[in-house]
């Protein structure tokens, strides 16, 4: 587990100073290895099959066109090697997740973190339905496509975080491509944005031996399948420091798909994977699946959406998705909450990057248009919310004008490259009704203003100029969003905001400036035209004309309705903003007066507590002075009574001597008085005892006196 845990440890933040750019290839080589143990650690989701016994549930390639139609592989990929077995336990067993949250089949698991920055979490899956050439360059654009819209925070985005600007982008060569991208994200609720600088580390050729087929089958050469993989790391970056009014957060993670080979041929060895391209097509709008094949086979008119299997196609083979991330999006989130909403979100971020990705009919190779992307993100890299309304309000007018319905095929197309004029021999709907109308003009109009309807008719480069309005939001009604699915291919006629181009002429100029001014004007002006007399049964391109500027003036006035109902939305999202902003300054006041009060409550707390430690510690103190003094004084009595007992003993003693010196004394005086001599020593010894009885007795009155006064001194001190 140390192990998983220190390559872990490879995805924490850094520094863009410590970024060896010198030497970015070891750098980037050291990252993906790290980055390709982790993922081999991840284990696989449950069941499945063994992709040497597994084949290909769909016949065509990238069949998908939602998410809901990614179905999940019971193909699963090959063992790894046995070093990882052990590693794979510290994952865990899956989540439980309801199938409403999880539809793909996603395995999810957790497993806590060794440096106090929170749980890592880890998702395992096999799609198919979905080519792996086509979900690689769905990876590869889904940051750069984010740059080209600009509004509020995360405008644009794909799976919840978009791209303001790319600091940094630098290419190596057989290793991968590295980039510093700053990021925003805007939370659900009154909540401020938060913003990301991430380190971006991508490769398709970073694989080892090491997640090579650790199998022995003739069947399957040993091989690294195609992948693809992108390694974010939070990085802090001279060019982006904090912006006002955003909360900066961080994210760790790795992500990589990589293919799962049931279907060998044509992927033999690594040499040519960066070489292949896969079929991209996919179903074209406008051909149903049930409308061209319920007609069977034989069926003439259509395009029909058939395409026979192809066995060994590679784009067949089913992709395994891993990622594994780790967020703390800042500010005063509780992290319990993060790691709590983490499972259902990154399933649900899986969804819409499939359905976004399955929607892209035409998924060109992002280092196609490198130098397009290099002059958006340096001139005008983004397109603000009122250009998005712009370009649904031209998408509805110019596809009602130019009479595209929702059988017109959507072709996507350069938005750089000039508008190139069919040739007079093409026919079509506008080309015949641009002849009937020159025709009419040349029989009956007089020459001034036949003179001027050839030149609006005749005019090789004709310009579209439309005047839109701003708004503060884009429209979200339904009727938007079946204009848009109804006339996607007026995005030919569409360049940068606010400019004119060169394209095919609108029914402007198929009318005079006075015509053009107003619907009224426009009828009154067909009427005087058909009372000079001419005949009124030659004049169908004056009927086609009124029918024309009559559905101008439709679209004018939903234009206008649009307008002001988004006017009024404009006003009530800036009450509701302010409301919010209020409520929110309050909320704040409310928890600022709690949090002053519980600080105001722990102050007096802690003073209470101070006090009764204070007064436990003076009776300490008291207590431990009595004892002292009851120790002394039991000290004291104890020595006493040892010395009365000395004393005792001694007297006994002295008491005893007495008596025998008593009685030798009377023995002595006895045998001396008996003889005369005897008796004369007595008389001497007896006058020599009075004089020193006396003189004993006197000295010792005056020690005794001396004794005394030193007492009665001693006391008085």
């Amino acid at each position: 587990m140390s192990r998983l845990h220190e390559a872990l440890a490879s995805l924490a933040p850094v520094d863009f100073s410590e970024v060896p750019l010198k030497e970015l290839n070891v750098y980037m080589r050291d990252v993906f290895t790290q980055a390709e143990l982790i993922l081999n650690t991840v284990p696989p989701p449950p069941g499945g099959n063994e992709f040497l016994a597994s084949s290909a549930s769909h016949s065509r390639v990238n069949s998908a066109a939602s998410a809901s139609e990614i179905t999940a592989s019971s193909a699963r990929p090959p063992p790894p090697g046995p070093e990882l077995v052990d590693l794979q336990k510290g994952w865990g067993k899956p989540l439980k997740l309801s199938a409403k949250e999880n539809p793909l089949g996603i395995a999810v698991y957790k497993m806590a973190g060794h440096d106090r920055h929170g749980a890592w979490f880890a998702r395992r899956s096999v799609h198919e339905g979905l080519g792996f050439e086509k979900w690689k360059k769905a990876m590869m654009r889904e940051f750069p496509e984010s740059l080209a819209v600009q509004g509020r925070p995360g405008e644009g985005n794909v799976r919840g975080i978009g791209g303001d600007r790319r600091l940094e982008r630098k290419k190596v060569e057989g290793v991968g491509t590295m980039e510093v991208y700053q990021l925003s994200a805007q939370f659900p609720g009154p909540t401020a944005p938060r913003e990301f600088v991430t380190l971006l580390l991508t490769s398709d050729s970073c694989l080892t031996e090491a997640s090579a087929p650790h199998v022995d089958s003739p069947k399957h050469a040993k091989m690294i399948p195609r992948h693809y993989m992108v390694v974010s790391k939070p990085v802090k970056h001279p060019e982006a420091p904090e912006r006002t009014g955003f909360v900066r957060g961080q994210y760790e993670s790795v992500e990589k798909i990589r293919e799962i080979p049931i279907t060998p041929s044509r992927s033999a060895s690594t040499t040519n994977l960066l070489k292949h391209s896969g079929s991209t097509s996919g179903r074209q709008r406008g051909s149903t699946i049930g409308f061209a094949e319920s007609r069977g086979p034989n069926a003439k008119g259509e395009r029909l959406d058939r395409h026979e299997p192809s066995g060994a196609d590679p784009e067949l083979n089913p992709v395994e998705w891993i990622m594994i991330t780790r967020s703390d999006p800042g500010g005063g989130i509780p992290r319990f909450m993060v790691e709590r909403g983490t499972p259902g979100s990154i399933v649900a971020d899986a969804s819409k990057f499939l359905n976004w990705a399955c929607a892209k009919d035409d998924m060109p190779d992002p280092e196609d248009d490198e130098e397009l992307q290099d002059a958006i993100e340096q001139s005008a890299p983004h397109d603000t919310s009122d250009a998005q309304e712009q370009r649904l309000e031209a998408l509805q007018t110019n596809g009602h004008l130019a009479g595209i319905n929702s059988s017109t095929p959507y072709r996507a197309k350069d938005p750089t490259a000039a508008y190139q004029p069919p040739p007079p021999s093409n026919g079509g709907w506008m080309s015949s009704i641009t002849k009937t109308v020159e025709s009419g003009i040349a029989a009956y109009a007089p020459a001034s203003v036949a003179n001027y309807a050839q030149g609006y008719l005749h005019s090789r480069e004709p310009s579209l100029t439309r005047t839109q309005g701003t708004r503060e939001e884009p429209e979200s009604d339904s009727s938007d969003s079946s204009s848009i699915n109804s006339f996607a291919s007026a995005e030919d006629f569409q360049t940068a905001e606010g400019g004119t181009f060169n394209g095919p002429p609108s029914t402007d100029s198929l009318t005079p400036a006075s015509t053009r001014a107003s619907p009224t004007g426009s009828l009154q002006s067909q009427t005087q035209f058909q009372s000079t007399g001419r005949p009124r049964g030659s004049s169908h391109h004056e009927k086609e004309l009124a029918k024309i500027e009559q559905k101008k003036a439709a679209l004018d006035a939903k234009l206008a309705k649009k307008r002001s109902e988004g006017d009024q939305k404009t006003k009530e999202i800036s009450s509701k903003e302010e409301k919010e902003v209020q409520r929110a300054q309050e909320r704040h006041e409310r928890e600022l007066a709690k949090a002053q009060e519980k600080h105001d409550k722990e102050i007096r707390k802690l003073e209470e507590k101070k006090k009764r430690e204070a007064q436990k510690l003076d009776e300490k103190r008291k207590k431990a002075a009595d004892k002292d003094n009851m120790a002394r004084v039991q000290r004291e009595r104890d020595e006493a009574r040892q010395l009365v007992e000395v004393l005792k003993r001694e007297n006994g003693l002295i008491k005893e001597q007495l008596g025998e010196l008593q009685r030798e004394n009377t023995v002595l005086v006895q045998k001396l008085g008996k003889t005369d001599a005897g008796q004369t020593a007595l008389r001497a010894v007896r006058d020599e005892l009075k004089r020193g009885r006396s003189t004993s007795f006197g000295s010792r009155t005056l020690a005794s006196k001396k004794s005394l006064e030193k007492d009665i001194v001693g006391g008085q001190s």
